[in-house]
Order: structure tokens, then C-alpha cells, then sequence
């Protein structure tokens, strides 16, 4: 059985703001930077290597933005923002801070939570509350519901449902998990097919962000205050627990995101959501696991 490590916190960067709630992150292979969305109110952070403060990419409530999920960054270096409740998606060119597309992908109730890009640039979005893939056209923007979840033989209760998001190793499939039912779901890029991931270790219920790097996937556990590693296969039909990180520094995690030689995990508090959070939110740097 997977054992647990302690992680030590390389660095710690704050995000400027008493409601900012970050949900997820998306790091700018080529410039280095990463990017953090407010659940709270629809900022959009950058976070600089160089810096522990971050700074404000797009104030919240531009372009009508009152919330941000996931973000991610495309091939092609725009950045994607999911738009949580509100049912829209934003997609934005990094170097000119100009939106390129606001999308609407499903009437209330609806969590548009998060994105992954397939080859050619393709995106794929989860919609926590509708229980369909959408698929956007990397270059017309145009957007359609491609994969039926219910069809598919995946059960969906009341709840969060499919989450986080990431591509396998062989470009073929996506995998994305279940927060309420702590199942992981491999998706084929070609048919659409939904398969269950065979998990040695799972399931991991309150599963929430995804990345993979290499045969590594990394799962924010939120309201568990963990990032459990798995050892998952190119063609993500199987998967097995590898190790917990642990830390005192977690509050909430709800992403991660490898950036260079270091793990970027979010701390959205999102349990005290209707309290009284600790400020200043932060995204903290750890060290990653090691590749087997």
C-alpha cells in the first residue's frame, strides 16, 4: 500500500485579495508564468517565478466575468477560463490581454470547471452539474456538447461530478475524475467511448484538479488536504497509488500544475467560502515526486 510523505513548501505566493477563493491554475510553457482564476470574483492572476506577489492579469468583472474555474493554456498561448456557475467560457491571447472568445456552453444549473487541450490544439470541457463533454474547435471557437456521460454508463448523483481534466500519455484519451464518487473516467479522443479507470488504490472521493506529467498524474484531494500521486499508464486504462502528499500548508487544494522542477498547488479555501478565510490566499511550490 502507497505511503504518505510531509512536503516541504519551496515557496509560498500570495494572491492580493480578501474573496478570492482561487480554483485552478494554467502555466505559459514558454514564458515560464502561471495563471490563477477567482472563484470569488473573476480576477485573473499571473504569477511570475520571480515574484511572490502576484499580479492582476484582468481585474474581476471584465469582459463579465463574475467567476473563474478552471484555466488552462493552449498550445497556441491563449488561455481558457472557465466560468463556473455562470455556464460561459472565456478564451483570451496572453501577449495582447485580448479576448478572443466568450462562449456559452449550457444554461444554470451549470459548473463549467475545467479544460484539456487533444492534439491540434482542441479544447475539452467539463461541466461538473451537466453531464456532457463539450468540445470547442481550436481555431473557429465554435462549440458543441460531444459526448453524452449518462450514454456513456457514467452515474451521475447530485453533486460535483467530472472535474478536473488532462490527456494520456499516448494522445489518444482524456481522463477526467468524479469528485463525488472519487472515480477516475478514460474518454477516447477517436470514439468518445467512456471507460472506468481500473485504479489500484482509489477511489478518491473529493477529487478535484488533475495534471499529469509524464506516467505521474498528480490528484488534488480538496477537502482531504492532500495531492495524491498515481503511476498511471500512457493509455490511461489503468492507474495505481504511488504516494499522498501531505502538507501544513494545504488549505483546501483544489489544482495543481507542474511548473519547471517544481508543483504549483492551489489553496482555495473554498470551505470557508461562508466564513471567515485565512488571507492572504496562496498558491504554494513543492517539490514534485519523483519519476519513476
Amino acid at each position: 500500500m502507497a505511503g504518505a510523505s510531509i512536503t516541504q513548501v519551496r515557496q509560498t505566493y500570495e494572491l492580493p485579495g480578501n474573496a478570492v477563493f482561487p480554483e485552478s491554475i494554467g502555466v505559459d510553457a514558454e514564458a515560464g508564468d502561471a495563471y490563477v482564476g477567482s472563484l470569488g470574483d473573476g480576477t485573473l492572476y499571473r504569477l511570475r517565478r520571480d515574484r511572490l506577489t502576484a499580479e492582476i492579469f484582468s481585474p474581476g468583472g471584465a469582459d463579465g466575468r463574475g467567476s473563474v474555474a478552471g484555466v488552462k493554456i493552449d498550445p497556441s498561448g491563449r488561455l481558457w477560463a472557465a466560468g463556473g456557475y455562470d455556464g460561459t467560457l472565456w478564451i483570451y491571447d496572453l501577449k495582447r490581454r485580448e479576448l478572443l472568445g466568450r462562449l456559452e456552453l449550457a444554461e444554470p444549473p451549470t459548473c463549467v470547471n475545467d479544460i484539456a487541450f487533444g492534439p491540434g490544439g482542441r479544447g475539452f470541457v467539463t461541466d461538473s452539474f451537466v453531464p456532457y463533454l463539450f468540445r470547442v474547435d481550436a481555431d473557429s471557437l465554435a462549440v458543441e456538447r460531444w459526448v453524452d456521460l449518462k450514454a456513456e454508463g457514467v452515474p451521475w448523483p447530485d453533486g460535483l461530478n467530472l472535474n478536473g481534466i488532462v490527456l494520456t500519455g499516448d494522445g489518444r484519451h482524456l481522463i477526467s475524475c468524479q469528485t463525488n464518487t472519487g472515480r477516475l473516467w478514460r474518454i477516447s479522443l477517436d470514439s468518445g467511448r467512456v471507460e472506468e479507470v481500473e485504479v489500484q488504490g482509489g477511489p478518491f472521493e473529493h477529487a478535484d484538479g488533475l495534471a499529469r506529467d509524464g506516467s505521474l498524474l498528480y490528484v488534488a484531494i480538496n477537502a482531504g488536504q492532500q495531492v495524491a500521486v498515481l503511476e498511471v499508464r500512457d493509455t490511461g486504462a489503468t492507474a495505481a497509488l504511488r504516494t499522498i502528499l501531505r502538507s501544513d500548508a494545504f488549505a483546501f487544494p483544489t489544482a495543481v500544475a507542474r511548473r519547471g522542477d517544481e508543483l504549483l498547488v492551489v489553496n482555495a479555501q473554498l470551505d470557508k467560502m461562508n466564513s471567515a478565510p485565512e488571507l492572504p490566499f496562496t498558491v504554494v511550490a513543492i517539490e514534485p515526486a519523483a519519476t519513476a
